[in-house]
């Protein structure tokens, strides 16, 4: 991505001389000025796309430090830690040109704590200069959004089970599960919009559980009604009689009483009752036409009378729900401050009430604190603009409505644009963005010049943009064009008409099946992967370091409203072999490989959900065909249970990939009791060779990082404080919900060359040489479920049986649409060189982004797309010929495959020892051994047990021998009793010490420590084509005989067959050391000796008998099994 242009000198020629050559006068130069020079006003700037906004803040901020204002005491907060990284490297970089400058010079040695951050980083601040005015404890920390969530999750599961269990909530109970609302649905979406609101709740929720309805006159009158309907004597053969019949049928149902549930299904059905019948009929039957219009209306009555009783009820349920889950939120709010584990929201809350309510500590930030820049303001919560005007106004006597107090002169800079206004899920508020500016009283600067984008593609959003944002009071701001201002390659002799706006679509639909929705998605996907591959056949110029240069794929870049259309988009770019990469935002718990693990899981934990298992066994995880299933089940008659086991099976049976697959699933089912699901799903990845198949797939690096992701996360879940398999299912399949995105937080991959899906929220504040704006033929619908909505001082749920929202709907209505005006706005714009829309749409009228769009840009200039034979060089070659002609070769080939693969790439001494000590007996009890087990490093392990098996005294010990002084012991006793302690062996404390003395006086250990000498030394080498590795205890340097391996045991074994097998497996063990350590240090090894600690007396010391034989024995061995 190309860097924005610096468009701003310094205020003294030196740094002026210092930044660089002048570029031209920009279009909009008077407001620049106005943002970089007239430090002593409040302003007020809008910053279109694209206009170096960024580059106008630093500058202001360089002139108020040359100007003599401290780098602290300047706040910069912006709206992503991304961007504040940028700010301050701008800022140094600024900072260190201007250098000879004194202040410059002061200010670059404080700029790492200068407050420069996010809104939370800058509330965090706040709450840690004055956590005790504040209420909280001095050290409180700040959980991250997996903590936030689990922490929610756990306490919202408690909650949910305690209200389950109350005989109390029956009739509540009974209330949610009323018209798809749900307990387990609706009330944990009301849960998690109030705790995301928590201050609106203690102001707007009420605390007082309403009294139940009593239902008996309102049913009484509903029944009259029924009755008065079924008295009515419709004409013979008029559909109406079937009407009078069914509400008698209703009002003696209603007479009975029913349960609250049967009377909620009634009443809804009730609801629905429409009248029709023939006029004619009816007036020859009953000679008047004055009695079908009196059936008519005692049907609508009785209706209107079932939907007020509902309506009653839903009320009922949402201030009933309102007030448990009220004191849920708020004691969930006192314990997190009581912990001093905060989260987000809470650092906005806090840090406002403390800088509204302790007139002591405002006065010190407002003395500390002399300038407050924002950036991204139409992004940001509400609560920054109150927190700002406290500050930056006079401190003394502050009204209780922020909004009449005004900041003293050039305290305060707000920067945003309101076209990019996009995050009202996240409570940014548009209207309180267009009503800042009078609130603060400053004065406005517009930045318009675009630096960014190709004339041809600005000219083609100002045609279609204009059109789309019109302004509407509180809603929507006015449309301000945008000036093109990027220097073209004219200057480079190549022309100024640089850049492309491509349509897609540019045709509606015709004759399109009546469920079109997919088949739009398809064609929508299949001209996407073909503009891009036509783009890098035809190597489309893109402009990098200032010269047009043929397009990569890393130039490209696609960008989705929603995940609707990225399953059709994925399939299509793969048939066209177009390498991409889903970035940021993308659900990866929908990804297929991490499906396949939730199903494993799933059907491991619970042996009745055969649905899950046999889901999980259609999957690439175990690859059973629909052949294998239906031999399984009809042809074998076997069941669907992972306890089948392998054992209890015929043997014709046992290696048939449903009962492999069986097996793994009970062995999973088997670790679920001891075991996290981070551990779960790492044994499920390597077992199941999900890395390696991976490689099979063109996205395989994608693989990759959504599986150790999701990994990483099931741990940060358990650290968090999650805890079972069944909750953290739950909680996945709560990431997986439409609509809830997982950033996937990873590393750049600069060497991975690839076209870049993501979301146009995760494109905010990029942009790319080529984007293509897709996944427009969706019509917009609203928040699924009923969610919690905030009108002016009040709460409502987003239903139309909800009085309070039915008056609030035009509105919310009305900010959705143009929200989604704005997105459109600011995916164009994230284009530099080309931009590609598309408008698949069909012809029918319909409120989608596509037709928008399409009729928006009517007129404007560009060019439809037209599908060529083009080709990517290195597509993938056509699959050849399997060599094998049958399945049972092919499966014998495969098991082949699968037992190679498996073979680990490196062993460690121990294994090693077990694998070559004789028979598959003698090898399954070394790797039962406690004496002889000591593998590689685990990282996932406490530091004091890396390296270190067996039993806990055994480790104990070992760990004291690491630390303990070898030549008087004077610090053992201290060692053994933290040992024993990080053991969890309280009360062994003397046998640790007593065994790790005996290792001192043994003969090997007093006569090595006088000479060189290394502890718990790791070694790893390659031989014969196996790693070896693993951790020696002792290596000395003896004065006669040369390197010496030591090996500490506390195993305590009588003499005898067992003894003499033991020393074997010790003895091949030790020689394993002794070859790495020979390979690794070109010398000798000349002996290995045990040291078998005892409680009482000294160690015994026992030599490796015929040590040269055994080594080379051990290298032949090695050779030979390579």
């Amino acid at each position: 991505m190309a860097d924005q242009l610096d468009l701003f000198s310094a205020i003294d020629h030196a740094s002026a001389a210092a930044l660089g050559p002048q570029r031209a006068t920009a279009p909009d130069q008077a407001d620049r000025n106005l943002v970089t020079d007239a430090l002593a006003t409040t302003l007020f700037v809008e910053a279109g796309a694209g206009s170096g906004k960024t580059t106008a803040l630093v500058q202001r901020v360089v002139n108020l430090i040359l100007g003599g204002v401290p780098v602290g005491c300047i706040a910069a907060i912006t709206f992503t830690e991304k961007a504040a990284a940028e700010l301050r490297h701008k800022i140094r970089s600024s900072l260190e040109a201007a250098a000879t400058h004194h202040a410059a010079a002061a200010a670059l040695a404080d700029l790492d704590q200068a407050p420069i951050g996010t809104l939370h980083a800058f509330a965090r601040r706040l709450l840690s200069e004055f956590p005790v005015e504040a209420e909280l404890p001095p050290q409180f920390g700040v959980l991250d959004e997996v903590q936030s969530a689990t922490a929610f999750h756990e306490r919202f599961t408690d909650f949910l089970e305690m209200l389950l269990d109350d005989p109390a909530s029956v009739r509540l109970v009974d209330l949610c599960q009323h018209d798809g609302f749900g307990v387990e649905k609706g009330v944990r979406v009301m849960a998690e919009d109030f705790q995301a609101n928590w201050d609106l709740v203690a102001e707007r929720v009420s605390a007082v559980v309403p009294e139940p309805q009593h239902d008996g006159p309102a049913r009484e009158h509903l029944i009259e009604l029924c009755a008065a309907v079924a008295a009515f004597q419709p004409p013979p053969g008029d559909t109406q009689g079937v009407v009078c019949q069914q509400f008698a049928h209703w009002g003696r149902l209603l007479s009975e009483p029913p349960p609250l549930s049967e009377l909620l299904r009634l009443l809804t059905t009730l609801a629905k009752a429409k009248a029709k019948g023939d006029a004619a009929k009816w007036k020859k039957h009953h000679g008047s036409d004055a009695v079908l219009p009196l059936f008519r209306q005692a049907v609508a009555d009785a209706a209107g009378a079932a939907s007020e009783m509902t309506k009653q009820c839903n009320e009922e349920r949402r201030l009933t729900l309102g007030a448990l889950l009220r004191e849920f939120t708020l004691d969930s709010v006192r314990q997190r401050q009581r912990d001093g584990e905060l989260e987000f929201h809470d650092l906005l809350v806090l840090a406002r009430r403390l800088v509204a309510t302790d007139a002591g500590v405002r006065a010190q930030l407002h003395q500390r604190y002399t300038h407050l820049l924002l950036d991204e303001f139409q992004d940001t919560d509400p609560i920054q603009l109150e927190l700002a005007v406290r500050i930056t106004a006079e401190p003394v006597d502050q009204a209780a409505d922020w909004r009449v107090l005004r900041p003293l002169p050039g305290r305060l800079t707000v920067v945003g644009d309101p076209k990019q206004s996009i995050y009202r899920f996240r409570r940014a508020d548009i209207a309180q963005f267009l009503q800042a500016r009078e609130q603060i009283g400053a004065e406005r600067a517009t930045l318009s010049a675009n630096f960014r984008s190709a004339a041809p593609i600005i000219d083609w959003v100002n045609a279609t943009m204009s059109k789309l944002i019109v302004y509407e009071a509180d809603v929507q701001p006015a449309y301000e064009p945008l000036i093109a201002a990027r220097p073209g390659p004219s200057e480079h002799g190549t022309g100024r008409e640089h850049g492309t706006v491509t349509v897609l679509g540019a045709d509606a639909h015709t004759n399109l099946p009546r469920a079109a929705a997919e088949t739009l998605r398809e064609a929508e996907a299949t001209d996407v992967a073909a503009v891009v591959v036509q783009a890098l056949a035809q190597e489309w110029p893109v402009l990098r370091d200032g010269v047009l240069q043929p397009c990569r794929p890393g130039d490209i870049a696609i960008l989705l409203p929603s995940r609707l259309s990225l399953p059709a988009l994925q399939v299509a770019l793969a048939a066209r072999a177009v390498p991409y990469r889903a970035e940021n935002s993308s659900l990866v718990y929908a990804a297929p490989e991490v499906r396949a693990m939730m199903l494993a899981l799933r059907a491991a934990d619970d042996p009745t959900d055969e649905l899950a298992l046999v889901s999980a066994l259609r999957t690439p995880l175990f690859g059973c065909s629909d052949r294998h299933l239906y031999e399984w089940k009809v042809t074998h008659g076997q069941r669907w249970r992972w306890s089948v086991g392998g054992e209890s099976l015929p043997g014709e049976l046992r290696q048939h990939p449903v009962a492999v697959a069986l097996d793994c699933l009970g062995e999973v089912a088997a670790r679920i009791p001891y075991s996290t699901p981070s551990q779960l799903l790492s044994w499920l990845a390597e077992d199941r060779c999900v890395m390696e198949l991976a490689l099979a797939q063109r996205d395989s690096r994608d693989v990759w990082r959504r599986v150790r992701f999701v990994i990483d996360q099931a741990r940060a879940w358990s650290e968090a404080g999650g805890h079972g398999v069944r909750r953290y299912l739950l909680w996945t399949r709560l990431q997986g919900d439409e609509g809830r995105f997982v950033a996937e937080t990873v590393l750049p991959e600069t060497d991975h060359d690839v076209v870049r899906i993501m979301t146009v929220h995760a494109a905010k504040g990029l942009e790319f040489p080529i984007t293509v704006v897709s996944g427009l033929t969706a019509r917009p619908q609203g928040a699924r479920g009923k969610r919690v909505v905030w009108p002016a001082g009040t709460w409502a749920l987003s239903t139309k049986d909800d009085p309070t929202y039915v008056q609030f709907a035009p509105v919310d209505e009305q900010m959705s649409n143009a929200e989604r005006r704005r997105l459109l706005y600011v995916a164009c714009t994230r284009a530099m060189d080309h931009l590609v829309v598309s408008l698949h749409r069909p012809d029918t009228t319909g409120a989608s982004a596509a037709h928008d769009l399409a009729t928006a840009s009517e007129g404007a200039t560009h060019r439809p797309f037209s599908a060529t034979a083009a080709t990517l060089l290195g597509s993938a070659p056509a699959a050849t010929e399997l060599p094998w002609a049958d399945e049972g070769t092919w499966f014998a080939t495969w098991q082949s495959d699968l037992a190679a693969a498996s073979r680990p790439a490196a062993l460690s001494a121990t294994t090693l020892a077990g694998r070559l000590a004789g028979d598959a007996d003698t090898a399954a009890a070394a790797s039962a051994d406690d004496g002889v087990r000591k593998d590689p490093v685990d990282l996932d392990l406490p530091p004091w047990q890396r390296g270190r098996y067996g039993t806990a005294v055994g480790r104990a010990v070992h760990a004291v021998l690491q630390f303990a002084d070898l030549r008087t012991g004077a610090n053992i006793p201290g060692l053994a009793a933290a040992q024993a302690a990080a053991e969890g062996v309280l009360g062994h404390e003397r046998t640790i010490e007593r065994l790790a003395r005996s290792a001192l006086r043994a003969p090997i250990v007093a006569q090595g420590i006088e000479g060189q000498h290394w502890r718990e030394l790791f070694v790893a080498t390659e031989i014969a084509g196996t790693v070896v590795e693993g951790y020696i205890d002792l290596l000395v340097r003896h004065p006669t005989r040369g390197l010496i391996v030591v090996d500490y045991k506390t195993d305590q074994v009588a003499d005898g067959p067992e003894r003499a097998r033991r020393l074997q497996r010790y003895g091949i063990q030790l020689a394993a050391y002794g070859l790495a350590l020979e390979q690794l240090l070109g010398e000798p090894v000349e002996g290995g000796v045990l040291v078998m600690c005892r409680p009482t007396g000294p160690a015994e010391h026992i030599e490796i008998d015929d040590w040269h034989n055994l080594r080379d024995s051990l290298r032949t061995r090695l050779l030979g099994s390579d």
